[in-house]
C-alpha cells in the first residue's frame, strides 16, 4: 500500500491497542495510518513476549469482545493459542491480517520525531524513518505508543509513577524455554507446596495452559551460593500450546525508568543477566529442567508503567475496587490493582470478586487541553493504582477499539471529539459495555 502525507486518523503505536484503534476506525470506512518502531506488530504482545493475556472474563460474561476476539479467533485457528496462552508469530499474523482487511496503511521503522501543534489542536506528525523525515497530516490522532510520545512530544500534560514517591513498576524481559519436562516439574511443585505461591492450582491438566510458580527452596539456597539474581523472589512460567515449552515472567528489573533511551539499556542489560542465572538454576537445580533449553529472549525488556496522558477524568483505583459505573462507558474490565513493586516497595494485588466489573469512561481517552486527540493502552487516563488495573492486554484492546470509533465518527460527522453523541459512540461498542 503506498504511503499518502494525509489521512483522516493517524494512530501512534501497533501494540494490541493501536492495533485495536485502527482496525476499528479503518472498518468504519475511514482512512487510517498505523505507525510503529518495530518491523512488525503487536508491541508487548510480540517484542515483549507477553503471555498469556490476563483476565477479562467475570461469572462466566466476557467483558472485552469484538476486535480482541477477532484476534483470539484467528491465533486459534493456526494453532498459536490455547486457552489465554499464544505465540507472538501467532499474534502478529492473526493482527496483520486484520489490518489488512480493513485496509489499514502501516508504516513500520517509522518514529515520531515531532509534534505539531496549533493551540490545542495536532495539525501534523514529524516521522523519521529510512526515507528521512517526512510531514503526515491528519484530522484525528491516536496515542497508543505505551509511553504518551504524542501527548509528551505535543506537550500536552502527562504524569509518570506513584502520586507520592515518583516510583515506577519492576521490568520483566519475558524468555521461552524448550525441552521442559513439564510432568516432572508439576510433580515436584506438589510434593513442596510450601515453596511456591498461594494461588497456585496443583490439579494440573496437562491438556491445557499450567501456571507454576515458586521453587523458593531452591531459590534461597541459590542466592546463598550467590548463583541467584537477588532481586528475584520466585521463578513462575506458564506452558505455552507446544508440549515442553515454557514462556517465564521471571525477570525482575527495578530502579529503571524506562521512559528514556538510558533506562531501557540499563533494563536491557539487567535482564538479560538475570535470564542467564536464571536459565543455569533451572538446568542444576530444578527437577524437570535437566535437560532444557533456552529458545529465545523478547526482542525488548517488558514494561508496565511509564508516562500516563491527564485526561478528562483519571480513573482511580478506588474506581477499579468499588467496580464504578459511568454513564459514558466505553468498555469495562475486571482485572484488579496489580503493582510489580520497586525497590524498597512491596508488591500489590487486590483483586475483584468474581462477577464483579467496572466500566472505563470516555473521558479517560481523552486527552486534558487537547481537541484531536485520544490516548488508549498503558498511556489511558488514570491514577497509577487505577493504571495497575487497566494496563493489561485485554483491556488495552477495549480502550483502542473505542478510541477508534470515536474517531472515526468525528471524521464522517465532521464535528469535534467531544460533540460526537455518546449514543453514537454506544451502538458502535455495545459488544463491549454490555
Amino acid at each position: 500500500m503506498q504511503l499518502r502525507h494525509e489521512y483522516d486518523i493517524v494512530v501512534a503505536g501497533a501494540g494490541i491497542a493501536g492495533i485495536s484503534a485502527a482496525v476499528k476506525a479503518g472498518s468504519m470506512g475511514c482512512s487510517v495510518l498505523l505507525i510503529e518502531h518495530y518491523p512488525f506488530v503487536g508491541g508487548m504482545s510480540s517484542a515483549g513476549m507477553v503471555s498469556p493475556f490476563m483476565k477479562s472474563v467475570t461469572g462466566g460474561k466476557a467483558l472485552v469482545n469484538g476486535i480482541y476476539k477477532d484476534l483470539e479467533a484467528a491465533m486459534r485457528k493456526t494453532g498459536g493459542m490455547i486457552d489465554n496462552g499464544f505465540y507472538a508469530w501467532a499474534f502478529r499474523s492473526a493482527a496483520n491480517e486484520l489490518l489488512r482487511d480493513n485496509q489499514v496503511a502501516v508504516a513500520y521503522h517509522t518514529d515520531v520525531v515531532e509534534v505539531g501543534v496549533e493551540g490545542h489542536k495536532i495539525n501534523m506528525l514529524k516521522v523519521a524513518g529510512p526515507q528521512g523525515i517526512s510531514d503526515v497530516y491528519a484530522r484525528q490522532f491516536i496515542d497508543t505508543t505505551g509511553d504518551a510520545q504524542l501527548v509528551s512530544l505535543g506537550r500536552f500534560p502527562w504524569v509518570k509513577g506513584d502520586e507520592k514517591t515518583g516510583k515506577l513498576q519492576a521490568l520483566t524481559l519475558f524468555f521461552r524455554m524448550g525441552g521442559i519436562d513439564v510432568k516432572k516439574t508439576a510433580e515436584y511443585s506438589r510434593q513442596h507446596k510450601a515453596d511456591f505461591l498461594e494461588w497456585m492450582d496443583f490439579n494440573f491438566d496437562f491438556s491445557r495452559i499450567l501456571s507454576i510458580a515458586g521453587y523458593t527452596g531452591l531459590i534461597k539456597k541459590a542466592k546463598e551460593e550467590g548463583r541467584f539474581p537477588e532481586d528475584v523472589d520466585y521463578v513462575f512460567f506458564t506452558t505455552l500450546p507446544s508440549s515442553g515449552e515454557g514462556s517465564f515472567n521471571t525477570s525482575n528489573i527495578l530502579g529503571i525508568d524506562a521512559s528514556t533511551s538510558q533506562g531501557l539499556t540499563r533494563a536491557e542489560q539487567t535482564g538479560h543477566d538475570q535470564v542467564a542465572q536464571v536459565v543455569d538454576f533451572l538446568n542444576k537445580d530444578v527437577p524437570g529442567f535437566e535437560h532444557a533449553y533456552l529458545i529465545d529472549t523478547a526482542v525488548q525488556v517488558g514494561v508496565r508503567e511509564t508516562r500516563r496522558a491527564v485526561a478528562q477524568y483519571m480513573m482511580t483505583g478506588e474506581d477499579i475496587l468499588r467496580a464504578a459505573k459511568f454513564s459514558d462507558s466505553v468498555a469495562r474490565g475486571c482485572y484488579g490493582v496489580d503493582i510489580h513493586g520497586q525497590k524498597g516497595e512491596s508488591n500489590r494485588m487486590d483483586a475483584l470478586d468474581e462477577g464483579a466489573w467496572y466500566d472505563i469512561p470516555l473521558r479517560s481517552l481523552r486527552v486534558k487541553n487537547a481537541t484531536n486527540l485520544m490516548v488508549a493502552g498503558r498511556c489511558i487516563g488514570a491514577t497509577r493504582e487505577g493504571h495497575a488495573a487497566l494496563r493489561i492486554q485485554p483491556t488495552a484492546s477495549a480502550t483502542g477499539e473505542a478510541c477508534g470509533a470515536i474517531a472515526a465518527l468525528a471524521v464522517k460527522n465532521r464535528i469535534p471529539l467531544d460533540q460526537v453523541p455518546y449514543q453514537m459512540i454506544r451502538k458502535q461498542l455495545l459488544h463491549n459495555i454490555e
